[in-house]
């Protein structure tokens, strides 16, 4: 027979198990699952190392870092025309950075 301590021992494990599961499957209120992505690294060093894969997308003409409209970091990426074609090909976010695309036309140097 098991003693009262190693009930609530045994009890405590099981609850501290369910609940590390349900964190690191992301569960929301319903059982939903919840994306969060967590920037690990510094938004310049992203936008660098993803500068050259964004611009090889026909009609992209720059990428930059700067600010949503709530003041977030962001990545943005400028284009000659928005369209739901670069839309798909252009990711929502790179590495837990936010991007946003941005219609600027042709962008020629001085």
């Amino acid at each position: 027979m098991q003693s009262h301590s190693h009930k609530i021992i045994i009890w405590l494990i099981v609850h501290c198990l369910i609940f590390s599961s349900c964190l690191s499957a992301g569960c929301g209120k319903n059982g939903d699952k919840v994306k969060v992505a967590v920037p690990l690294r510094d938004i310049n060093a992203v936008k660098e190392d993803h500068t050259k894969e964004l611009m090889a997308i026909p009609g992209v003409v720059g990428v930059y870092v700067g600010a949503l409209e709530n003041g977030t970091p962001c990545i943005g990426v400028m284009v000659v025309k928005k369209s739901p074609e670069l839309e798909k090909k252009i990711p929502k976010e790179l590495e837990g950075h936010p991007v946003r695309i941005d219609e600027t036309g042709v962008i020629k140097p001085l």
